[in-house]
Protein backbone atom coordinates (compact mmCIF):
# COMPACT_ATOMS: atom_id res chain seq x y z
CA UNK A 1 0.00 0.00 0.00
CA UNK A 2 1.22 3.50 -0.76
CA UNK A 3 1.99 5.79 2.16
CA UNK A 4 -1.12 7.99 1.78
CA UNK A 5 -3.46 4.99 1.53
CA UNK A 6 -1.68 3.24 4.41
CA UNK A 7 -2.12 6.29 6.65
CA UNK A 8 -5.81 6.55 5.75
CA UNK A 9 -6.34 2.79 6.16
CA UNK A 10 -4.59 2.79 9.54
CA UNK A 11 -6.88 5.58 10.75
CA UNK A 12 -9.89 3.64 9.46
CA UNK A 13 -8.72 0.46 11.22
CA UNK A 14 -8.26 2.23 14.53
CA UNK A 15 -11.74 3.73 14.40
CA UNK A 16 -13.36 0.62 12.92
CA UNK A 17 -12.01 -1.78 15.54
CA UNK A 18 -12.92 0.48 18.46
CA UNK A 19 -16.55 0.90 17.33
CA UNK A 20 -19.56 -0.68 18.98
CA UNK A 21 -21.02 -3.66 17.12
CA UNK A 22 -23.50 -1.38 15.33
CA UNK A 23 -20.79 1.16 14.51
CA UNK A 24 -18.46 -1.54 13.14
CA UNK A 25 -21.18 -2.90 10.86
CA UNK A 26 -22.11 0.56 9.57
CA UNK A 27 -18.59 1.96 9.19
CA UNK A 28 -17.16 -1.20 7.59
CA UNK A 29 -19.94 -1.44 5.04
CA UNK A 30 -19.74 2.31 4.31
CA UNK A 31 -16.09 2.07 3.32
CA UNK A 32 -16.75 -0.84 0.96
CA UNK A 33 -19.73 1.04 -0.48
CA UNK A 34 -17.45 4.02 -1.14
CA UNK A 35 -14.80 1.81 -2.78
CA UNK A 36 -17.47 0.41 -5.11
CA UNK A 37 -18.70 3.92 -5.97
CA UNK A 38 -15.12 4.98 -6.72
CA UNK A 39 -14.64 1.93 -8.92
CA UNK A 40 -17.81 2.59 -10.89
CA UNK A 41 -16.97 6.28 -11.25
CA UNK A 42 -13.53 5.36 -12.59
CA UNK A 43 -15.12 3.06 -15.18
CA UNK A 44 -18.00 5.23 -16.37
CA UNK A 45 -17.77 7.83 -19.11
CA UNK A 46 -16.71 11.15 -17.54
CA UNK A 47 -20.09 12.83 -17.84
CA UNK A 48 -22.70 14.41 -15.61
CA UNK A 49 -24.96 11.42 -16.22
CA UNK A 50 -22.43 9.12 -14.51
CA UNK A 51 -22.48 11.26 -11.38
CA UNK A 52 -26.27 11.37 -11.43
CA UNK A 53 -26.35 7.57 -11.44
CA UNK A 54 -24.16 7.36 -8.33
CA UNK A 55 -24.89 10.43 -6.22
CA UNK A 56 -27.98 11.89 -4.63
CA UNK A 57 -31.12 10.69 -2.93
CA UNK A 58 -32.75 9.25 -6.02
CA UNK A 59 -29.62 7.99 -7.76
CA UNK A 60 -30.32 4.58 -9.36
CA UNK A 61 -26.87 3.38 -8.24
CA UNK A 62 -26.95 5.23 -4.93
CA UNK A 63 -27.42 2.16 -2.77
CA UNK A 64 -24.87 -0.36 -1.59
CA UNK A 65 -26.96 -3.16 -3.08
CA UNK A 66 -27.18 -1.54 -6.52
CA UNK A 67 -23.46 -0.78 -6.56
CA UNK A 68 -22.57 -4.36 -5.69
CA UNK A 69 -24.81 -5.73 -8.44
CA UNK A 70 -23.74 -3.36 -11.19
CA UNK A 71 -20.03 -3.67 -10.32
CA UNK A 72 -20.38 -7.43 -10.69
CA UNK A 73 -22.51 -7.20 -13.85
CA UNK A 74 -19.82 -5.02 -15.43
CA UNK A 75 -17.07 -7.44 -14.39
CA UNK A 76 -15.48 -4.94 -11.99
CA UNK A 77 -15.72 -7.31 -9.02
CA UNK A 78 -15.52 -11.10 -9.10
CA UNK A 79 -17.96 -13.71 -7.79
CA UNK A 80 -16.16 -14.01 -4.45
CA UNK A 81 -16.24 -10.24 -3.91
CA UNK A 82 -19.92 -10.14 -4.90
CA UNK A 83 -20.76 -12.70 -2.23
CA UNK A 84 -18.63 -11.09 0.49
CA UNK A 85 -19.97 -7.60 -0.24
CA UNK A 86 -23.55 -8.84 -0.25
CA UNK A 87 -23.14 -10.63 3.09
CA UNK A 88 -21.48 -7.56 4.61
CA UNK A 89 -24.40 -5.50 3.29
CA UNK A 90 -26.91 -7.88 4.89
CA UNK A 91 -25.11 -7.68 8.24
CA UNK A 92 -25.08 -3.89 7.95
CA UNK A 93 -28.81 -3.91 7.24
CA UNK A 94 -29.53 -5.96 10.37
CA UNK A 95 -27.86 -3.26 12.45
CA UNK A 96 -29.16 -0.30 10.42
CA UNK A 97 -32.80 -1.37 10.54
CA UNK A 98 -33.06 -2.27 14.21
CA UNK A 99 -33.77 0.25 16.92
CA UNK A 100 -31.56 -1.11 19.71
CA UNK A 101 -29.86 -4.13 21.21
CA UNK A 102 -28.46 -5.61 18.01
CA UNK A 103 -25.18 -7.50 18.45
CA UNK A 104 -22.98 -9.81 16.39
CA UNK A 105 -23.93 -12.67 18.73
CA UNK A 106 -27.56 -12.65 17.56
CA UNK A 107 -28.45 -15.80 15.66
CA UNK A 108 -29.32 -14.16 12.31
CA UNK A 109 -26.15 -12.03 12.29
CA UNK A 110 -23.98 -14.95 13.41
CA UNK A 111 -25.43 -17.05 10.57
CA UNK A 112 -24.59 -14.32 8.03
CA UNK A 113 -21.04 -13.98 9.38
CA UNK A 114 -20.59 -17.77 9.22
CA UNK A 115 -21.17 -17.52 5.45
CA UNK A 116 -18.31 -15.02 4.96
CA UNK A 117 -15.38 -16.81 3.30
CA UNK A 118 -12.44 -14.38 3.55
CA UNK A 119 -9.29 -16.05 4.85
CA UNK A 120 -9.01 -15.96 8.62
CA UNK A 121 -5.68 -15.78 10.46
CA UNK A 122 -5.39 -19.13 12.22
CA UNK A 123 -8.30 -20.55 10.20
CA UNK A 124 -12.01 -20.87 10.99
CA UNK A 125 -11.38 -22.73 14.23
CA UNK A 126 -9.57 -19.69 15.66
CA UNK A 127 -12.76 -17.62 15.14
CA UNK A 128 -15.33 -19.98 16.64
CA UNK A 129 -17.87 -17.97 18.63
CA UNK A 130 -16.42 -14.73 17.26
CA UNK A 131 -18.75 -13.52 14.49
CA UNK A 132 -17.58 -9.93 14.96
CA UNK A 133 -14.01 -11.04 14.33
CA UNK A 134 -15.09 -12.86 11.16
CA UNK A 135 -16.97 -9.76 9.99
CA UNK A 136 -14.13 -7.35 10.80
CA UNK A 137 -11.66 -9.60 8.99
CA UNK A 138 -13.92 -9.88 5.92
CA UNK A 139 -14.35 -6.10 5.78
CA UNK A 140 -10.60 -5.50 6.06
CA UNK A 141 -9.72 -8.02 3.37
CA UNK A 142 -12.47 -6.78 1.04
CA UNK A 143 -11.33 -3.19 1.48
CA UNK A 144 -7.77 -4.26 0.70
CA UNK A 145 -8.92 -6.05 -2.45
CA UNK A 146 -10.78 -2.91 -3.58
CA UNK A 147 -8.23 -0.29 -2.53
CA UNK A 148 -6.64 0.12 -5.97
CA UNK A 149 -9.52 -1.30 -8.01
CA UNK A 150 -10.57 2.12 -9.26
CA UNK A 151 -7.06 2.69 -10.63
CA UNK A 152 -7.07 -0.65 -12.45
CA UNK A 153 -10.58 -0.10 -13.76
CA UNK A 154 -9.70 3.41 -14.99
CA UNK A 155 -7.43 1.75 -17.57
CA UNK A 156 -10.62 0.42 -19.19
CA UNK A 157 -12.64 3.60 -18.68
CA UNK A 158 -15.58 3.89 -21.03
CA UNK A 159 -15.60 6.64 -23.62
CA UNK A 160 -18.50 8.18 -25.44
CA UNK A 161 -18.56 6.94 -28.99
CA UNK A 162 -20.24 8.28 -32.08
CA UNK A 163 -22.52 5.65 -33.54
CA UNK A 164 -23.44 5.50 -37.24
Amino acid sequence: MREAELKDFSAFLHEFQSETDRGAALVGAALIDQKLADTLRAFFVPARSAGELLDGGNAPLGTFSARIKVAHALGLIDDFELTECDLIRKVRNEFAHSIHGTMFTQLKITALCDRLRSDLPGGRKAFENNPRGVFVNAVILTVMRLTYRSEWVAKEKRVTRSWP
